[in-house]
């Protein structure tokens, strides 16, 4: 029976996933709560160190945690001291095709959200436009233990000139990526790949990214019904399940009926 229903459940859903993630390994936090920190060492934003803990906040109850499916919740933590490499030094040892992540800048566990202003790798000229860099950089096996979120501190950096509204949702974005996820191809997710202007909750690319990596765990069983009857409704709803597999059994035994009495 319990495959059965699996397996009509199973049919009876299907998804192709635009998602990406932003590692090779699937990698995701083994613990349910996630806690995000942030460095006390910004000085280009326009906003204080606890303001962006309250932005952590804020993006986390309006988008992340508010995906019934996944068992993941972000927590605003607290205003940490960092060394100062974490504002000085590149994020990544080599960007040649994939990030080799500098070792001086391990997060122990966790995310930790830093000010950067490196202008020679992580925010050159160039690429002045770059809000910020985000890297799980401590990974074991397929476990995240601790990710760093920089933010473009350059003096003329774009971060200071968003609304608070966009910069919640800048954040949030980080913060996707931390967990795990790549960018979407899909416009109306948070985690597409270029800013939009406004942006207000999850998309449905972003709700099957965070499932994938974090399923909530479920009852057997496809689904439930939270009415004051719902035993009865749930009793007939497997009697409609297995009525195809009853009736081939009742007209098995009706044909073996007739067939002795003839």
């Amino acid at each position: 029976m319990r495959s059965l229903i699996t397996l009509l459940c199973f049919l009876h859903v299907s998804s192709s996933f635009a998602f990406s993630l932003n590692n090779t390994v699937s990698a995701s936090f083994s613990q349910n709560e996630v806690v995000v920190n942030v460095a006390d060492n910004c000085t280009n934003l326009g906003v204080s160190s606890s303001e962006i803990l309250s932005m952590v906040s804020d993006g986390a109850s309006q988008f992340w945690n508010t995906v019934s499916t996944s068992r993941m919740r972000l927590r605003a933590g607290s205003v940490v001291t960092v060394d100062s490499k974490f504002y000085n030094e590149k994020i990544c040892n080599s960007n040649t095709g994939s990030c080799e992540p500098n070792t001086n800048l391990t997060v122990g566990s966790g995310v930790l959200i830093t000010c950067n202003g490196e202008t020679t790798t992580n925010f050159p000229a160039s690429q002045r436009t770059v809000l910020a860099i985000t890297i799980p950089n401590n990974i074991s096996g397929t476990t995240i233990v601790g990710a760093l979120v920089a933010i473009n501190d350059r003096s003329d950096n774009v971060f200071q000139d968003k609304s608070r509204a966009q910069m919640v949702s800048i954040i949030a974005h980080e913060l996707g990526h931390a967990v795990g996820l790549g960018h979407s191809p899909v416009t109306d997710s948070l985690m597409y790949y270029t800013l939009v202007p406004v942006r207000d909750s999850l998309g449905w690319d972003d709700i099957d990214g965070i499932t994938y990596l974090y399923p909530k765990e479920q009852p057997f069983g496809c689904g439930t019904i939270s009415q004051v009857d719902s035993k009865a409704a749930g009793f007939a709803f497997m009697l409609i399940l297995l009525f195809p597999l009853i009736w081939f059994q009742l007209r098995k035994l009706v044909l073996r009926f007739l067939h002795s009495a003839s």
